[in-house]
């Protein structure tokens, strides 16, 4: 056999140590590890400085953007207890006079007398004696003002100690304020008024309680009629103080942070405490 030549030889070995270079620098800049995301598709991790496609050490054009939370709270979590809730229509706009209703009977005996007024233009499904029920359940309540304070209701020949009156949205923000902005009731001077858009939608803080929401709306400005000033949640979990401002939250927190301000007559910590809704006075 003939020997082979050594040069041919020597050349093709050299070749080849240099094809196994190269291939072992070739797989160490290859991902170490392979990441497969919840849907199964797999990526190659990048390393650092290099995004997927892109040459070790390249920075990328753009950063994408992180994933959007799947716990992110529904926008609903977010509205504030003061907004109106939805609800049926109801009377926006009166004449900015009152009718009175008339008692079923000729009042006797000692006490506050008070009317029960309703503003021209503003019609109820159920007819005024509707309304003046109401107010005159929660006056007369065994839970109520009654336990410390007398009322008898007149009509319109006697002139009243205090009139409580159902109010349009519009006169009530004109007489009551609309700065916050939330609808709201108020007291002025010796009359009450009840904003219709409370008294057909009630607040978040009664969650569709309706009555329940009357009976507050009612008994929380007689309060201030009485000489009561507002005051706040004082025992996280227990019930509302009457004189609460329950129809914006009764949640010191939530209230601090939707009257700040606005002069309201009390201080509200945020200190964490949360109360029931609550209809009535605390004896």
């Amino acid at each position: 056999m003939r020997p082979a030549p050594l040069v041919p030889y020597l050349t093709a070995l050299c070749l080849a140590t240099m094809t196994v270079v190269a291939l072992d620098a070739a797989l160490a800049s290859w991902p170490a590890t392979v990441a497969r995301p919840e849907g199964g598709t797999a990526s190659a991790t990048s390393t650092p400085g290099s995004t997927p496609g892109s040459a070790p050490g390249s920075t990328p054009e753009s950063t994408p953007p992180e994933p959007r939370s799947v716990d992110t709270p529904p926008l609903a979590a977010l509205r504030s207890a003061a907004d109106l809730p939805p609800g049926r229509p109801f009377p926006q706009h009166g004449t900015g006079t009152w009718r009175v209703v008339p008692p079923p009977s000729a009042a006797g005996g000692t006490g506050f007398a008070y009317t029960v007024e309703v503003e021209d233009g503003v019609a109820l499904p159920n007819g005024d004696d509707a309304f003046a029920a109401v107010v005159d359940h929660a006056l007369r309540h065994p839970r109520g003002w009654s336990v410390r304070y007398a009322f008898r209701r007149v009509g319109g020949d006697v002139e009243p100690d205090l009139r409580i009156r159902l109010t349009s949205q519009q006169t009530a923000r004109a007489l009551c304020g609309f700065e916050m902005p939330f609808d709201t009731s108020c007291r002025v001077g010796s009359t009450v008024h009840l904003n219709t858009a409370r008294w057909f939608r009630g607040a978040h803080t009664y969650d569709g309680d309706l009555r329940d929401y009357q009976v507050y709306a009612v008994n929380h400005e007689v309060g201030h009629f009485l000489g009561f000033g507002h005051e706040v949640c004082p025992v996280d979990g227990g019930p509302a103080p009457l004189m609460m401002q329950q129809t914006l939250s009764t949640d010191n927190d939530e209230l601090a942070a939707i009257t700040a301000g606005s002069d309201q007559g009390v201080v509200v910590v945020p200190d964490g405490k949360a109360c029931e809704p609550n209809p009535w006075p605390s004896w």
